[in-house]
């Protein structure tokens, strides 16, 4: 009875231990629970001019972005912005052009220590849409019983998608901010047509894709004022 008596006090003193250690190996609360950010930041995607580098055919555009802190690491962002390409190959000339607007939200999982700490890591998430033309100026196709050409004249449609987004952006100068993107975009909704298929939705990418990978580059500025006065 002794032994078990001592083996169960023991114990009592095991846990007691084990739980004060606990309490005191517990994370801080976060720090960072206030507004970092006054006023509106207004950003420009510098990645979109540029894509014509890792994408197949004459594909550029531009895109702006705003964003704000609406609660502490809370910001709702708005994106809109313009893309076109344009394939040239012998036997097609093709060309696609249109605007598009994602809107959504970003939330901050970076810890800051002060108000003054304005970087950010982030994940976001975006629905997007676009209206946009599409138009076939020349085809060819070799046939062995006659060649055949011709032409499509332009075509409206639509599309939406929704993104996953991770990224950061980071103070360079007072209100002057870097960051970049990137982005799993997933197709809601896809108008088509028999003859042409669309083969691109301006700010989604590769229309025949159901999910499309994306990054950006931009440059942002913050102009500050305290709205909540």
């Amino acid at each position: 009875m002794k032994i078990l008596s001592y083996t169960l006090i023991l114990s009592l003193i095991t846990l007691i231990s084990f739980g004060q250690e606990r309490d005191l190996n517990k994370k801080p609360k976060r720090k960072d629970n206030f507004i970092h950010m006054d006023g509106v930041r207004v950003g420009m995607d510098l990645s979109r001019s540029l894509q014509h580098f890792w994408n197949k055919g004459n594909r550029y555009g531009t895109e702006f972005s705003v964003d704000m802190e609406l609660v502490p690491n809370l910001y709702p962002t708005l994106e809109t912005g313009w893309e076109k390409l344009r394939l040239t190959q012998d036997y097609l000339d093709y060309s696609a052009a249109g605007s598009y607007s994602k809107i959504g939200f970003d939330y901050n999982i970076l810890v800051a220590e002060n108000r003054q700490d304005m970087d950010m890591v982030y994940v976001g998430l975006r629905y997007g849409f676009t209206l946009a033309n599409q138009q076939v100026k020349s085809f060819y196709v070799p046939n062995y019983w006659g060649d055949y050409s011709g032409s499509f004249d332009k075509q409206n449609y639509s599309a939406q998608w929704t993104e996953i987004v991770f990224g950061m952006k980071g103070e360079v100068l007072k209100n002057f901010f870097i960051g970049w993107s990137i982005r799993g975009k997933l197709k809601l909704g896809q108008k088509d047509f028999d003859l042409p298929h669309v083969y691109f939705n301006p700010g989604f990418g590769p229309a025949e894709k159901k999910f499309n990978f994306d990054f950006s580059y931009s440059v942002y500025y913050n102009f500050p004022f305290n709205f909540r006065k």
